[in-house]
């Protein structure tokens, strides 16, 4: 029934409750607006009237009041400055205590006292997105293709994002450029990319990978992304056969502020946000950098959730908070105080991408290795099993207390009595085809790694000729439940929570949903995916 939507964001987030406001502290003052789409990108991103083909001059599109990703209520983002008299006109009962926010007033759930005109206006005009692509033609193997990329487009100045993200792959690119003045080729095409119109839903990237859909999945080894940059942390997520070459790479690149590597630092910052000693041991032990698992919010996206394509998302963060995020303030000014003072961390960011895409642009063998694939999905998989174990706790817990109730109303004679309402039980989830299934990949990788180990070249060269192409095993044909485009059965952007990434995403969100039908069709799809790759790893 909503008509139209006004989105503030509040002072307790990103203002005054996180610190000092700009121009004082890096955080939202009064007047900032962020900006942002609002389009469902969990449904599928890109243009919304070319789902699934490429927004090109001659495509056949649908009508934007069709298309299925577009909200069909006008939004507008405010300031909290604006926010704060709608607000204060909102009646009704108090807010709860959870949704109070900072301004210094009692937040209500309303309805308004007033009523707020909202006027927006649109023309649906097409319009040009204007990617770069660049390309370094490999000697030995021109067609396996590393591809490197980060968005140039922002909402308003962009100097953290995107620009901080782009500018480090621009020196990335000079210093791959001083290499070739040398005389050095690569042994693998590089193809650089600067994409457009990500801001408002990862279209430039998207309708470049729709359009070279089939070329890609023939070609392209890899996809390695960045966006915004900043002072701290080295953050990393990813294809998981990725996770040994990543903590290599993390162990060469130094941290500008500590000079130890980024590996020791992103290390000693998890074993410092350990809630136990021997969490804290464990962490300062470890030596592997944990890669983690991609969601949505960049254009990765239709690279590794659409295609199949090995990717890898790098960039640092974790001491560059502030409030400028999508709004006028995301300045130069902002930025050089607030978010990378000494601008290392860009050089930082180019070192570790620039490693990544040379060593597989010249690797002797690529490095993915799928026995920590399989370590990782087992992981998942026992998440999942124990969320369904907790879940049917759960309902028999309340079972029990509304059955212990209806006893008691039972006894007394003054009380109606009423036929109790129970929780619907949880029934049993067979998980076998999908552990059955784990068993053939473990067997598959290990047997992989061992033939990898006694190859010469020729045999490296056949394997690696096709060992890239494996991830497109883990794409099932008919995608994920009522939205088709993702089509990875490891690794998807939650359908209710946005960027944040859903593991398993079939299994866990019927699983969420208690819809016990789907989450068994759903285990058997991934299991299917799982016997795939272990197929595919044997014929290597």
């Amino acid at each position: 029934g909503a008509i139209g939507c006004l989105i503030y964001s509040d002072p307790s987030d990103d203002g005054y409750g996180a610190g000092d406001t700009y121009p004082i502290g890096a955080f939202k003052n009064e007047n900032m607006v962020q900006r942002g789409s609002i389009m469902d990108m969990v449904i599928y991103p890109g243009d919304p009237t070319t789902p699934n083909t490429a927004s090109t001059e001659n495509a056949v599109r649908v009508n934007h009041n069709d298309a299925q990703n577009l909200l069909k209520i006008p939004v507008l983002p405010i300031s909290y400055h604006d926010a704060t008299p709608l607000l204060k006109d909102m009646s009704g009962p108090v807010a709860p205590k959870e949704w109070m926010g900072g301004l210094p007033f009692a937040y209500h759930i309303g309805p308004s006292k007033s009523i707020v005109h909202l006027k927006l206006a649109f023309d649906w005009k097409i319009r040009p997105g204007l990617n770069v692509i660049a390309t370094i033609k490999g000697t030995e193997f021109p067609d396996q293709w590393v591809i490197r990329g980060n968005h140039h487009d922002a909402w308003v100045n962009g100097a953290n994002d995107p620009i901080s993200g782009i500018a480090a792959e621009l020196e990335e690119a000079i210093a791959i450029g001083g290499l070739l003045k040398q005389g050095w080729r690569p042994k693998r095409t590089l193809v650089y990319c600067a994409w457009d119109a990500e801001e408002p839903g990862l279209l430039g990237s998207t309708e470049w990978v729709e359009d070279h859909a089939a070329e890609l999945q023939a070609k392209a080894v890899a996809y390695i992304n960045s966006d915004g940059n900043g002072r701290g942390f080295l953050g990393a997520e990813g294809s998981h056969a990725f996770s040994p070459f990543i903590t290599e790479v993390s162990k060469g690149v130094v941290d500008p502020q500590t000079g130890v590597s980024v590996f020791e630092r992103q290390r000693a910052n998890r074993a410092t946000k350990a809630t136990n000693i021997k969490t804290k041991k464990e962490l300062f032990e470890s030596t592997s950098y944990p890669l983690g698992a991609m969601g949505s919010g960049s254009d990765y996206s239709s690279f590794i959730q659409h295609l199949g394509i090995p990717s890898l998302n790098i960039g640092y963060g974790g001491e560059d908070a502030g409030g400028e995020y999508h709004s006028v303030y995301d300045s130069y000014d902002h930025y050089a105080r607030f978010k990378d003072p000494e601008f290392k961390y860009g050089v930082a960011l180019a070192q570790t991408t620039g490693r990544v895409a040379l060593r597989l642009a010249e690797a002797d063998m690529l490095p993915f290795d799928f026995t920590v694939l399989h370590k990782t999905i087992k992981g998942y998989i026992s998440e999942l099993i124990e969320n369904v174990d907790q879940l049917r706790e759960k309902a028999m817990v309340e079972n029990n207390l509304i059955n212990n109730k209806a006893y008691v109303i039972a006894a007394d004679p003054t009380e109606k009595i009423s036929t109790p309402s129970f929780i619907k039980e949880v029934p049993f989830i067979d998980f076998s085809p999908i552990l059955n299934a784990l068993s053939n990949l473990e067997k598959s990788a290990k047997h992989l790694e061992q033939v990898k180990q006694s190859a010469d070249v020729k045999q490296l060269n056949a394997i690696n000729a096709k060992i890239f192409a494996a991830e497109q095993s883990l794409l099932t044909d008919a995608g994920l439940p009522r939205r088709p485009w993702f089509k990875h059965s490891l690794y998807a952007p939650g359908f209710y929570t946005g960027y944040g990434v859903k593991t398993i995403p079939g299994v866990r969100e019927a699983i969420e949903q208690k819809n016990w039908a789907e989450t068994n069709q759903q285990i058997n799809e991934v299991a299917k995916s799982i016997n795939k790759l272990s197929s595919y790893l044997d014929n290597l």
